[in-house]
């Protein structure tokens, strides 16, 4: 799944503010998982980018959260292999594959992060600093997802507390930006996102489309050139901010 992000406001009890004008990103297709251990294995990749996360399972990570139990036969009938299957078999397809996803369902960790995709736009190197900022990351980013028919918006609660991206060897810097002065100054970002609560209360109406809430934190991000799986550069998790970052963010901002 590639996500491209969005823009939209995000109040701390997860209302949000419907009508918001933003450039409409790429729709994420959805994806059918075949079985529940592709939805255990969404997570981990065999080298070079991590494997994205399913709208699948971002859709059952929202359900989770909100402690309901999806209706699985309604998405056993969204998928291509039972819309295009003949009548007569179509019946006796409905008892395996809802079995599969409720196993899927069941195996699923809200420890877990959820891996997005996305494009960002970096300042240039800051030398006395030591980074760069991320310049296209707002308040109101968010991750959209469809599955089913469902589209769910993951939030981000501390992006920009990640907008400055401390790059203090060398090496590392130099190679990051030569390849954000190669590409108008974007670059690839993937992001782990640990889902921590969603609103199943109503939606948002952006652009007369809804969209679910799912709030996360950001656990890590990794910068890699477009079209490249070579890693440029990644963070490690640090959920408090040291005061000389803090002050430097409060410059930017």
């Amino acid at each position: 799944m590639r996500c491209r992000m969005k823009r939209i406001i995000f109040l701390p009890v997860l209302v949000l503010v419907c009508c918001i004008s933003f450039l409409a990103p790429k729709r994420v297709a959805a994806q059918d998982v075949p079985d529940a251990a592709a939805a255990a294995e969404a997570e981990t990749g065999g080298g070079g980018k991590p494997v994205l996360t399913s709208p699948f399972t971002i859709a059952m990570a929202y359900y989770k959260l909100t402690a309901r139990a999806p209706d699985f036969e309604a998405w056993v009938k969204q998928k291509d292999a039972y819309k295009n299957a003949n009548a007569f078999d179509q019946p006796g397809m409905i008892e395996p594959m809802v079995q599969k996803m409720k196993e899927a369902y069941n195996l699923l960790q809200l420890t877990d992060p959820l891996l997005v995709e996305t494009q960002v736009t970096l300042s240039a190197y800051d030398a006395k600093n030591q980074g760069f900022f991320v310049e296209s990351f707002k308040p109101s980013t968010f991750f959209p997802a469809t599955y089913a028919g469902q589209s769910y918006a993951i939030v981000p609660q501390d992006i920009m507390d990640k907008q400055f991206l401390k790059v203090d060897d060398a090496e590392t810097a130099a190679a990051v930006e030569k390849a954000a002065a190669g590409n108008g100054r974007g670059l690839t970002m993937i992001l782990q996102l640990i889902p921590r609560y969603a609103d199943a209360k109503s939606p948002a109406v952006i652009d007369d489309e809804s969209y679910w809430p799912i709030a996360a934190d950001v656990k890590e991000m990794m910068l890699y050139p477009p079209n490249s799986d070579t890693m440029l550069w990644h963070s490690s998790d640090g959920s408090t901010l040291d005061k000389n970052h803090q002050n430097i963010l409060n410059l930017y901002q």
